[in-house]
């Protein structure tokens, strides 16, 4: 029996450090012995009130599903069971929710074999799931969408010349005969006047310089009822590696209606527009069996950000927000049915820039009831909907936190408790006597508190460290790990109260005394475990792998031991993948990295590996205990994503520059005019532009340099005429500092002159943020014999010598000196570095806390240029 539990000891260890959702049954009733957090909070959606309830007790709602009967199956035979994409009904929230899981059931046999338990395993895969029927209903609505809409498709045969077409595109050419027809054939029945436009435009869409795309009007006459017919066909060319055309295919809808309409539609347009344009609204005129839209020049704004005319309507879809087109769809399919248009969503402006859009419209149907027309406005709603948004994205952080989040009135009385904190301390509603201070400290600690705690926000405005929490019910003791932060008025600077992040420590505490000394128990244990396990010693060498990392890489135990492991590493991830070990093993801090691994299969697998430092009851370092899975599909999926981010970014990298200068300007000549309201809006809008382009921008270049698709278009070009332009441009937002330039003769430097206009717009911007009390930033340019410097030098709050390393690294924030942070996500340096290192330059920086900083970059000269000296 000792060893048994000696057994499960070292398993709940295992089991706890993986990231992986496990859990441990024991006995027939499958009582669940052990289960970490990813099981707990992450598969189930509960909490650890589970632990020792039997299977069917925590979680009532699986009664009625496989799963009993699968383990009670498992447990009799002692043969494991491995599922992939079932579905599970769970009771999340407190309402059903249907998931898919990869799981295997694993029984634990003692040593005259007997199962003792079931070791469970589970990967949430909903998502993949939904995903392909989500494809599957796409590709259905489509083809409904399609004959709902009176569209016609084809398909021309580029070698043979023929044309394959739908019912309703023979219809719509009066051909009422087979199903393929020839190209000249189909010409032949085209309006004489338009043959040659119809033949030229099917000409330009087959050779690949044109980028394939074929859109046309014309007349047709049918070929069995003579009758004429408007049409619009649009279609795409798709070409082979040797740029010929091996596909062209596309759509046909009738227009007839639209063109009869159009004079008429025309000076109802007008009208309809000087009445708009007094409640700054967009309006638009839509004809659905063509799709073809008219609009007013504020409907264009509304939605792109830029005043364009002849636009079509898909132009206008591709600026709906990703996350929101599903919240559009659903408001057409609603107004199928009740005739009226009516929803909000994010549109992506040409600036990059995100506006929340108010679309409302009425549908005009004709002799049949079919709609024919859809008319309406668009409004900008933006600063109403990011006011709404942002509140409801805080509140559902801090209530779906883990941890207990509490505001408190000057006096230590609770304002307001989370989820998390009630359940903790056992608060179902505030009132009167669980406010106070010694209803939820331990008597102990209240002195501490105004001795120590109390004073320290006073002085610092934030206080660290442990404090004992109990149960306002039950009196136990909680030991927690608490960061509170004073909250002061923003006008007066006087105390208003403070708001703390409170970490049980009960389940940390737990774990550190469950660790095991017994390596042979741990050898044996770790084989049950679908994770590759590994141990070190105090000198980092490692004394042990499971057999699961012997199965992946085909080595002997043996040729694993010491530094021998980084042998499985693939050779060009070998040297990062040991460094990085190195480093943290050094520092004594958690371990998490990615490499790839030649596996017995033939395959190269991407695996991450993680591990924590273990330390003896005595406080001595014993070495690492950590993890390796298999995150093949993950990166795979990640992969996809970034695919699909990269061909977004193509709609978002115009630069918002321009239009903030002009909005400034606006809001100067409103100034002047004493129309307050309309300057304050415009310097609202200014800062929301910044804010939004900023973060889109930083994170789709985060993106790209990640995936290893950030790209360059280099050309020769003048450095110092490119820091002209920037400080020109950046001088117009820019009113507390001067922009001084201190130039110097450079030859032609050989880079992207776009990557470098932002590496100029990050260090300048960076140099003003940092500098509040200044009132000037200097940008200077000088030339060695191999190299242009550029250096951009503030008098601002500095950096002191600890943190200049750091400056450069992913989300790394300077702080200010009035103990805040500024602003963002601490990306602009990581990319400017990154910029910088991909055109073979270098960058650095001096600074002196106080006094301010330079940073410099340096680009290589064009080949053959240096110094005439």
């Amino acid at each position: 029996m000792d060893h048994l539990e000696n057994d499960v000891a070292a398993l709940r260890a295992l089991i706890e450090e993986s990231p992986t959702p496990i859990a441990l049954y024991v006995g027939p009733e499958m009582r669940i012995h052990i289960a970490n957090k990813a099981m707990i909070y992450g598969a189930w959606g509960k909490d650890t009130s589970v632990l020792g309830q039997t299977l069917k007790a925590a979680l009532p709602e699986l009664e009625g599903q496989p799963f009993h009967q699968l383990l009670d199956d498992v447990y009799r035979s002692g043969i494991a069971y491995e599922a992939k994409q079932d579905p599970a009904t769970l009771i999340i929230d407190g309402r059903p929710v249907e998931r898919y899981y990869n799981f295997t059931y694993k029984p634990l046999l003692t040593t005259d074999g007997q199962v003792w338990g079931i070791l469970n395993t589970a990967t949430n895969v909903t998502e993949l799931v939904l995903a392909r029927k989500q494809i599957v209903d796409v590709e259905a609505q489509l083809a409904f969408s399609l004959k709902a809409a009176g569209i016609g498709t084809w398909d021309l045969d580029v070698t043979n010349k023929s044309i394959t077409w739908d019912d309703r595109t023979k219809e719509l050419y009066g051909f009422n005969r087979a199903d393929t027809a020839s190209y000249d054939q189909v010409l032949r029945y085209m309006h004489p006047q338009d043959r040659a436009v119809v033949d030229k435009a099917v000409r330009n869409a087959l050779d690949i310089s044109s980028g394939g795309v074929y859109d046309v009007r014309f007349r047709t006459i049918g070929a069995d009822d003579n009758k004429l017919r408007w049409l619009h066909c649009k279609g795409k060319a798709y070409f082979n590696e040797k740029g010929e055309p091996y596909r062209f295919s596309g759509i046909a809808m009738d227009i007839g209606a639209q063109i009869s309409a159009d004079e008429r539609l025309r000076s109802a347009e007008q009208l309809t527009q000087l009445a708009l344009e007094n409640i700054d609204a967009g309006s638009y005129f839509i004809h659905l069996p063509s799709k073809d839209i008219t609009y007013t020049p504020l409907f264009t704004r509304v939605l792109t950000g830029k005043t364009e005319l002849g636009l079509e309507r898909d132009e206008f879809i591709k600026h709906i927000h990703p996350d929101d087109v599903i919240v559009r769809r659903k408001a057409y399919e609603l107004a199928v049915s009740s005739g009226s248009l009516d929803f909000e969503a994010r549109y992506v402006w040409k600036d990059a820039s995100i506006h929340w859009v108010r679309v409302l419209g009425k549908y005009t149907y004709d002799d049949q009831n079919d709609p024919v027309y859809l008319s309406g406005i668009v409004q900008d709603i933006t600063a109403e909907a990011e006011a709404k948004q942002e509140q409801r994205k805080l509140l559902w952080l801090i209530e779906n936190s883990t941890d207990m989040i509490s505001l408190m009135d000057k006096s230590g009385d609770l304002t307001y408790l989370n989820e998390a904190g009630r359940r903790m301390l056992d608060i179902k509603v505030l009132h009167e006597d669980t406010r106070k201070r010694a209803a939820y400290l331990m008597e102990a600690e209240l002195d501490r508190v105004r001795q120590v705690v109390d004073p320290a926000l006073l002085t610092d405005d934030r206080w660290s460290g442990e404090l004992m929490f109990r149960n306002t019910n039950t009196g136990e003791a909680i030991p927690c790990f608490v960061t509170t932060l004073l909250l002061r008025d923003t006008s007066t600077g006087q105390p208003l109260g403070s708001a703390s992040v409170v970490r049980d420590m009960r389940p940390e505490l737990a774990a550190q005394k469950a660790l095991i000394d017994n390596e042979e128990l741990f050898r044996a244990i770790t084989t049950a475990s679908p994770a590759a396990l590994w141990m070190t010693d105090a000198e980092g060498s490692i004394t042990y792998v499971n057999d699961i990392w012997l199965n992946w890489t085909g080595r002997s135990f043996d040729e694993h031991l010491g530094q021998g492991w980084v042998e499985a590493v693939v050779a060009d991830d070998r040297a990062l993948a040991g460094e990085r070990f190195v480093n943290d093993f050094t520092q004594r801090v958690f371990h998490e990295s990615q490499f790839r691994i030649q596996h017995t299969d033939g395959t190269r697998r991407w695996i991450v590996c993680t591990g924590h430092p273990q330390y003896h009851v005595d406080g001595g370092f014993k070495g690492y205990i950590g993890a390796c899975v298999d995150i093949s599909e993950q990166m795979h999926l990640q992969q996809q994503k970034d695919e699909f981010i990269g061909v977004a970014s193509h709609e978002l990298k115009t630069p918002v520059t321009s239009v903030k200068a002009y909005a400034q300007v606006l809001q100067t000549m409103f100034e002047r005019e004493v129309d307050d309201k309309k300057a304050l809006m415009l310097s609202k809008m200014n800062s929301q532009i910044d804010r939004l382009s900023s973060l889109i921008n930083d994170l789709l270049d985060v993106t790209k340099i990640q995936s290893g698709r950030l790209q360059f278009h280099d050309r020769h070009f003048d450095l110092n005429d490119l820091v002209l332009e920037v400080c020109e441009d950046l001088q117009r937002t820019a009113h507390k500092h001067q922009l001084i330039t201190d130039l110097h003769s450079t030859a032609p430097v050989h880079a992207d002159a776009d990557r470098i206009r932002q590496v100029l717009t990050n260090l300048i911007t960076n140099a003003i943020k940092y500098s509040p009390s200044a009132h000037s930033v200097t940008i200077s340019s000088s030339m060695t014999d191999t190299e242009a410097i550029i250096s951009v030098q503030d008098h601002g709050i500095g950096i002191s010598a600890d943190k200049q390393p750091k400056v450069f690294d992913q989300f790394y924030r300077v702080s200010g000196s009035n103990q805040h942070t500024f602003p963002g996500l601490g990306l602009g340096l990581y990319i400017t570095a990154e910029i910088i290192k991909g055109e073979g330059g270098r960058i650095w920086l001096s600074s002196v806390p106080g006094e301010g900083s330079i940073f410099y970059f340096a680009l290589p000269l064009s080949s053959g240029q240096s110094i005439v000296k």
